[in-house]
């Protein structure tokens, strides 16, 4: 067996003695620089020339200064470093950038460059950015599948069907009705994303390592040119806070909880057994084998990557957990693709639910009759006891659960119940005998009356169901604003940059 010093010995001849080790490289600092690279290089150099105006602005850099790390902070945007691999002279690709900016316009003004500021607020605002970012776009798409499922709402306002509670057919509705109620818990969701995005899209930039600077630095200026909406006031705060993060993770968990459950009943009405939903054929495929098969296969993909979404939000929560309230690498690199995957995740999902929500097909004949199968408008006639015999509700619901009994026995339906054998069931269930005429009784069992007069608030009876999707038709997507808010801040940025480089 070899001694610790045998394999120490091993160690340092593979991985040497100097910075970084190979296996370091590899496994942590190659990963980071590609995160780096891919996520926050552009950024980075809008950072650097928002800190650099307000330098000069402040009087710490000269113009003259101001405006050569902008000329060089314009050419190193031309450079090529999406096929620049990580390079081990340099920690990261700040340092990479640094070093580049140096061989340009010299170390001594790439150096003041950094005057009052630190790789830590750097680093924050990269991630509330790139954080930001992927918030809207989850918010776009939503807004997108949002559309599309009022207009079907809207089409299907009159489409009776039968609604479910415990996977059992329970009472009619529509399946606008049903639609509404997807829209609705998906609106809650938009707020949730608003939310997070407003409380990642807060400035840390003037916080330095954690305790500001003793330069007369301009902390509102920067954020304002980077699109933020305020600042994260206290220093320390806006280096060590870290529940921007798991704010937007909560949110993206619900939304994905949410979706899942839409793509669940989605797939059912899919199926042969359940007959309502036909997907357009650009969204199924076929099987190997069997010829007739049209397996919804779009949408079973979409929910295990709603499943992958979850899980991608709670490994933010884990990677959060019980670190330090401090400048820590716990919620850097390592995690913020986590959280970009689960918006990437998302997008996908409601990208796929709006395409096949705008051309599936409906067998409404198919759930117009199924409105009224099972017995699911023994409410309504339990109800009409209550109101033309005055039986309390118990009685009748009583007397109208015993009647179902009885048909079922006899293998009978819903339509089949007739004056005689419901005077019938009183006698027996009551001690005493009910009148109710055969129109009455066929009334209150007509899917279509039963939903006609569900006009309580937030029913399914039509006025009602006008009245909701007027509500809902008169808001208007936030996206669009939030997203030219950034456009204009970052127009604003290129505005005083050539300003100051005198209009080059």
């Amino acid at each position: 067996m070899r001694t610790l010093r045998d394999i120490r010995a091993e160690v340092e001849s593979r991985e040497g003695r100097g910075f970084p080790s190979p296996v370091f490289a590899r496994a942590v600092l190659d990963p980071v620089y590609s995160c780096q690279r891919d996520h926050y290089l552009g950024t980075f150099l809008d950072l650097s020339a928002a800190h650099a105006l307000m330098l000069v602005r402040q009087g710490l850099l000269s113009v003259e200064e101001g405006r050569a790390i902008l000329g060089g902070l314009d050419e190193i945007s031309r450079k090529d470093y999406a096929s620049r691999p990580y390079d081990p002279a340099f920690e990261d690709l700040f340092f990479m950038v640094e070093a580049d900016l140096g061989s340009l316009i010299g170390r001594d003004l790439t150096g003041r460059l950094h005057t009052a500021r630190s790789r830590n607020d750097l680093g924050l605002a990269e991630y509330r950015i790139g954080t930001r970012e992927h918030l809207l776009k989850v918010l776009e798409a939503l807004e997108g599948l949002q559309e599309v499922l009022l207009a079907f709402a809207r089409e299907h306002r009159g489409t009776l069907m039968p609604a479910y509670t415990h996977t059992q057919p329970a009472q009619p509705t529509t399946l606008g009705h049903y639609i509404l109620a997807a829209y609705d818990a998906l609106e809650r969701e938009a707020r949730r994303l608003l939310q997070a995005f407003h409380e990642a899209n807060l400035s840390p930039l003037g916080a330095a390592a954690i305790t500001t600077t003793g330069f007369p630095i301009d902390r509102e200026y920067p954020a304002r040119m980077m699109g933020f909406e305020g600042l994260v006031e206290n220093s320390y705060d806006s280096i060590a806070g870290a529940d921007y993060l798991s704010g937007a993770a909560g949110a993206l968990a619900s939304l994905s909880v949410t979706l899942s459950r839409l793509l669940k009943d989605t797939l059912d009405f899919c199926t042969v057994e359940f007959g309502a939903f036909r997907l357009a054929d650009p969204y199924v495929q076929t099987s190997s084998i069997m010829p007739q098969k049209r397996n919804p296969s779009s949408l079973e993909h979409a929910r295990p990557i709603a499943s992958r979404a979850l899980g991608g939000a709670m490994t933010v929560f884990q990677m959060l957990h019980n670190t330090p309230m401090t400048d820590m690498v716990d919620s850097e690199e390592d995690l913020q693709p986590t959280l970009y995957g689960c918006c990437l995740d998302l997008v996908g999902v409601m990208e796929l639910l709006r395409v096949n929500y705008a051309t599936l097909s409906v067998n409404t004949e198919h759930l117009k009759q199924r409105a009224g199968a099972a017995f699911i408008t023994a409410t309504e006639l339990a109800d009409t006891l209550v109101r033309d015999h005055g039986l309390s509700f118990r009685e009748s619901h009583s007397l109208t659960a015993a009647l179902v009994r009885h048909l079922h026995s006899l293998g009978a339906e819903a339509h089949e119940i007739d004056s005689e054998t419901l005077s019938g069931m009183a006698q027996k269930a009551l001690g005493r005998p009910l009148e109710l005429s055969a129109a009455r009784i066929a009334q209150a069992l007509d899917p279509e009356y039963f939903v006609s007069i569900r006009g309580v608030t937030g029913g399914p009876a039509p006025e009602e169901m006008a009245r909701m999707l007027r509500e809902r038709e008169k808001s208007r997507p936030l996206s669009p604003a939030l997203r030219a808010r950034l456009n204009q801040a970052h127009s604003q940025l290129r505005a005083d940059i050539n300003s100051l480089r005198g209009g080059a």
